[in-house]
């Protein structure tokens, strides 16, 4: 009867154990950390109840909250009391598996003591791809011009390891091949060897077995089949048009079948609607320039018949194709990525390139002296009054980052803020310029302190 009377207690104790432990669990409620992300994209793990304190938010922290493997370096984010926000400091390695795992450390200022579906997180970058395969004409004239077909990746591949498991077929037959990059690159080029020049064209079949990884990654990729086609050399023709645009000038990249000869290429080509532009001669076609370019419209590109190629080809018919940019992204970055200080006795002027972005807001933070090498060595992010959305600003080493207390607001003071229209900024070559001159009747000291400030320009909306 001892026996039964101390096992009964121990039960119900255990019970109450067991409840108590599943009523003190948070649950991960949300995660974008899952199924094929971005290279270089904010991971955000919300959950079911608040952990954080109010002094913890929009302060990027070092704490290990969540364990990676492989490991991802950055920084983590309190962006409210429920939602921490972890920001890569490089680009995830392509074709990767992930695993994350939720650490206790998001429970140290809470009453929970578990996190429910914390060790199930997996994710994963996008696989290698073969976007596109096309086929060019390489030497001096027709008797001595052999094929080249260049394979286009959206990763670095390792010649060598493609080279183990390329085939190629021509009319059925395989081909033998010489492989010209020899380095990791997103383009590989490859040589076929025993083709006549004739006047026809040759249908192939390029095929890659699977198993093959980029240069950096742990995902293979299955197999890849792709047909080509080998353009009779005689017969001038384009392989592909590509048109970009950086926010200030308009790209037309056309690849032609065989390199051009040294005519005018001018009188061959015109716009319409007409604008100006440069024209320039490559290895393989040729490239066309110009500012003039509006991104809301599209426009046709026509080649005339009659230009003729390095080997002999001369284009039979007038060739018609659409050239559109779409909308542009919207994008900040200054010029000279390198500049460090502004000397007091110059203009005061910061070029910085704008595109597609209707308005910024400036941040201008004074780092203290004594905390500057520090802010070099571990970035600096000013805390400023109002938050946006969720940009890192930071590089470097982040060993040991909280002994140096835990937040970027420690090494400076944000002393100025204000959103600016950026067509009110004049114009400078491809960028616009921000003068410093126009704060000095509004910040202290701004003789004193413009060498160690920090300039933030942040996209609005």
């Amino acid at each position: 009867m001892r026996i039964k009377a101390i096992i009964v207690p121990l039960i119900a104790i255990g019970a109450i154990f067991l409840s108590s432990c599943k009523k003190n669990a948070v649950v991960l409620s949300f995660t974008n950390a899952k199924g094929e992300v971005e290279q270089l994209g904010n991971l955000v793990f919300r959950f079911n109840h608040s952990l954080a304190k109010d002094s913890m938010l929009n302060a990027w922290d070092s704490t290990e909250y969540i364990s990676f493997s492989p490991d991802i370096a950055g920084k983590f984010r309190w962006a409210g009391p429920d939602e921490l926000v972890f920001s890569p400091s490089q680009p995830l390695s392509p074709a990767t598996n992930y695993t994350a795992s939720i650490k206790s450390a998001v429970l140290r200022f809470s009453e929970y003591n578990s996190v429910k579906n914390g060790d199930k997180i997996s994710f994963n970058t996008s696989g290698l791809e073969m976007g596109n395969a096309q086929v060019i004409w390489i030497g001096e004239s027709s008797t001595t011009a052999v094929p080249q077909v260049d394979l286009f990746f959206n990763y670095k591949v390792n010649p060598e390891d493609l080279k183990n498991k390329l085939k190629i077929e021509v009319e059925g037959k395989k081909t033998e091949f010489n492989l010209i990059t020899i380095s990791p690159d997103n383009k590989i080029s490859i040589r076929l060897n025993g083709l006549k020049a004739e006047d026809k064209d040759l249908d192939g079949i390029v095929t890659i077995e699977s198993g093959l990884k980029p240069e950096k990654g742990n995902m293979s990729a299955d197999a890849f089949k792709m047909p080509v086609t080998i353009s009779s050399p005689y017969v001038l023709s384009v392989q592909n048009l590509e048109a970009e645009h950086d926010g200030t000038e308009g790209i037309v990249k056309v690849t032609t079948n065989q390199q051009l000869t040294g005519e005018s290429l001018k009188s061959f080509v015109k716009f319409d609607p007409e604008l100006a532009y440069t024209i320039e001669a490559n290895d393989y076609g040729f490239t066309l320039r110009s500012d003039k370019f509006d991104t809301e419209k599209s426009y046709v590109l026509a080649i005339m018949k009659g230009l003729r190629g390095k080997i002999g080809g001369v284009m039979n018919e007038e060739y018609n194709g659409s050239v559109a940019f779409g909308e542009l992204e919207s994008d900040i970055s200054f010029t000279n990525s390198k500049a460090v200080y502004l000397s007091k006795k110059g203009g005061k002027n910061i070029e910085v390139k704008i595109t597609n972005t209707p308005k910024v807001k400036i941040i201008i933070s004074k780092i203290y002296e004594n905390n500057l090498m520090m802010a070099q060595r571990y970035g600096y992010y000013p805390q400023e009054t109002s938050s946006g959305p969720d940009y890192a600003s930071y590089e470097g080493d982040y060993d040991n980052y909280d002994s140096y207390g835990g937040g970027d607001g420690m090494l400076g003071d944000v002393i100025y803020e204000k959103e600016i229209d950026t067509r009110s900024l004049p114009k400078s070559g491809a960028g616009r310029l921000l003068n410093f001159s126009q704060f000095e009747d509004r910040l202290p000291d701004f003789k004193a302190f413009i060498m160690w400030s920090f300039v933030l320009l942040k996209i609005i909306g």
